[in-house]
């Protein structure tokens, strides 16, 4: 009995052990939440993957210094203790790391010229045809051990979006999804024995997320319009997007994806426009209140909205100016075929607010919010689907469980 006792014991433990060990060799056991507050990489950071052939991959990395928050301050010593960093795994488990690099930001571009612009670093990855992997891009503060990073899930395959690379007039990467009107831009295609490819507008008609308890389902858009853009040697002569919209570039309709590029309203991903700001109301309001307002003055409404009797002027505009920040932040962060604040979370990001956790698996990103929070012990998990549109779609597993601390938020922002 006491042996059985004991083998038991000591089974329990070693499987403990086991999945403790298994726990430390993952990568997601990374939170990344800082990457949606204040300090995100984005704003310092931006990347492009691009497929040279069937074993060879080009990263390009654009890093601005003067916007890392370390620097702020241009103190020398902080500059020569920074560092970037690139690893590449083919799951999310660290044992399968197959390539990585450390550049020191100081031997990129000379201290004395950090506040002359960023500086571009091309790097040759050998990723093979028809596998999946993890990329991590970080910026490292090694005084404030503070690591700014980013997640990338690349599939290579031929039909993939990086496949395309997308230029200026000057062959400089363009690094947003989304493309300035009047941007002249340049297409490279993998293959540089392909004369032409196929490019297809979607109408910009995209509503905004519903909330997280209803039920949505992801429906395929239909182009409106498709051209054919010539290459020679697997590259465009110089071309604008005609309106605002998505664009769809595809070898041709054989292929199911590709890489597209949206074309939205000038000064995005600001939203200065009042009328802008009236329709990013949507989350905070009934379906018929909603369509009552955008009958009305956008001016008009949006103090209706935000200012009324029972809270004070300076509460009022620290909400509004809280509510339209975090609807430009989701732009900037979550912007795909439509704009970020439109997307599941953007929705989330607006009315809860940057979450305390987040945690990355090969397939979805979840999102904790922790104890300090009213609507406390909260979870969401987005998936990651693929769409005629995006490759890369972040849905929300909705719940009616969530319907509660919804709407306690939605009377927040309305009444407190």
């Amino acid at each position: 009995m006491k042996n059985r006792l004991l083998n038991l014991f000591l089974a329990v433990l070693m499987s403990s052990f086991i999945i403790s060990c298994s726990t430390q060799q993952k990568i997601n056991k990374y939170n990344s939440a800082n990457s949606y507050v204040d300090e995100y990489p984005g704003g310092f950071m931006q990347e492009q993957i691009f497929h040279k052939n069937d074993t060879i991959s080009e990263l390009y990395v654009r890093i601005e210094a003067m916007n890392i928050p370390s620097l702020r301050s241009k103190q020398v010593d902080v500059y020569s203790y920074l560092t970037f960093q690139y690893e590449v795994y083919t799951s999310m488990n660290k044992k399968d790391l197959v390539q990585s690099q450390v550049y020191k930001l100081s031997d990129l571009v000379p201290y004395d010229m950090i506040d002359k612009g960023g500086v571009s670093v091309n790097i040759p990855l050998k990723l093979h045809d028809d596998q999946n992997y993890i990329i991590l891009l970080s910026v490292q503060d090694q005084l404030s051990k503070k690591n700014y990073f980013k997640l990338l899930r690349i599939n290579k395959s031929a039909s993939g979006p990086e496949n395309f690379k997308i230029t200026d007039a000057d062959d400089q990467v363009l690094w947003h999804s989304w493309i300035e009107k009047n941007q002249a831009l340049r297409i490279h295609y993998r293959y540089p024995t392909t004369q032409e490819v196929q490019m297809s507008y979607f109408e910009p008609k995209f509503s905004p997320a519903k909330p997280p308890f209803v039920e949505d389902v992801v429906k395929n858009s239909h182009a409106f319009e498709t051209y054919d853009i010539r290459l020679d040697k697997g590259v465009s002569q110089l071309i604008q997007l005609p309106r605002e919209g998505v664009y769809l570039l595809k070898k041709d309709s054989a292929h199911a994806q590709g890489l597209y590029r949206t074309q939205f309203y000038e000064g995005f991903p600001s939203v200065d426009n009042p009328a802008q700001k009236v329709f990013a109301l949507r989350y905070l309001n009934t379906r018929k209140e909603f369509y009552a307002m955008l009958q009305d003055d956008p001016a008009h409404t949006l103090q209706e909205f935000w200012f009324f009797d029972g809270r004070s002027e300076e509460r009022s505009q620290k909400m509004m100016t809280t509510y339209y920040s975090r609807v430009q932040r989701a732009n900037e962060l979550f912007t795909s075929h439509k704009e970020g604040w439109k997307t599941d979370r953007g929705m989330i990001f607006i009315v809860y607010g940057p979450p305390d956790h987040i945690y990355n698996e090969s397939d979805s990103e979840v999102w904790e919010y922790g104890e300090d929070a009213d609507y406390n012990d909260l979870s969401f998990e987005f998936k990651i689907q693929q769409t005629n549109l995006n490759s890369q779609d972040y849905i929300l597993i909705r719940d009616k469980d969530y319907k509660e601390s919804w709407f306690q938020l939605v009377k927040h922002w309305r009444e407190d």
